[in-house]
C-alpha cells in the first residue's frame, strides 16, 4: 500500500510540473492567443484546472468529514476561474498551479497508506479510494499539457 501512496502523490507531482513547464518561457501576451485547448486559451485553460484544483481539495475535505460533495457543473466553476485569472501573468499563474497542487497533496498526506487507498468515498454512486479520486487530476494535467505542448510544436515555441 505505501507504495501506491507514494507512486500516487509522485504522479500527482509529476503532472503539474509537466503542466508547469509547458508554460514556462512564455509571453505573457501569449496566454491569451485562441484555440491551444480546444476554443480555449492557456489562459482559460490553466483557469479550468485551478477551478477543478480547488474543487477537488474541497471534495476530499468533505469525504473525509463523510460528506458527498455535488458535483458541479463546469460552467459553474470555469466561469468565476476565468474571471478570477484574467489578467494573471505566467510566473503568477505557475505559482498557483503549485499552491493548487500542493494543497491536494497536503490533504492525501494527512491520510495513512490504508485511509488512502480503501474505497471508502461515495461519488457519484460509486465508492472510490483518495487514490481513485486524485488520478483524476493527475490525467487532467497530463491532458492539458498535451494539448499545450502540441501548440507549442505546431507554433515553434
Amino acid at each position: 500500500m505505501a507504495v501506491e501512496a507514494l507512486s500516487n502523490t509522485a504522479d500527482l507531482e509529476d503532472a503539474r510540473e509537466k503542466l508547469i513547464q509547458c508554460i514556462s518561457g512564455l509571453e505573457d501576451a501569449t496566454l491569451d492567443d485562441p484555440n491551444v485547448v480546444g476554443k480555449w486559451n492557456i489562459r482559460e485553460a490553466l483557469a479550468h484546472v485551478l477551478a477543478w484544483d480547488k474543487w477537488g481539495e474541497e471534495a476530499l475535505a468533505a469525504l473525509e468529514r463523510g460528506e458527498t460533495p455535488p458535483r458541479p457543473r463546469a460552467d459553474e466553476l470555469n466561469q468565476p476561474a476565468l474571471e478570477q485569472h484574467r489578467g494573471a501573468s505566467v510566473a503568477e499563474l505557475e505559482r498557483l498551479l503549485r499552491n493548487a497542487r500542493l494543497a491536494i497533496i497536503s490533504r492525501l498526506a494527512a491520510m495513512s497508506d490504508e485511509e488512502r487507498s480503501e474505497p471508502r468515498f461515495k461519488l457519484e454512486g460509486k465508492l472510490i479510494s483518495a487514490n481513485d479520486f486524485v488520478d483524476g487530476f493527475i490525467d487532467h494535467d497530463r491532458e492539458h499539457s498535451c494539448d499545450i505542448r502540441a501548440w507549442r510544436k505546431c507554433k515553434g515555441l
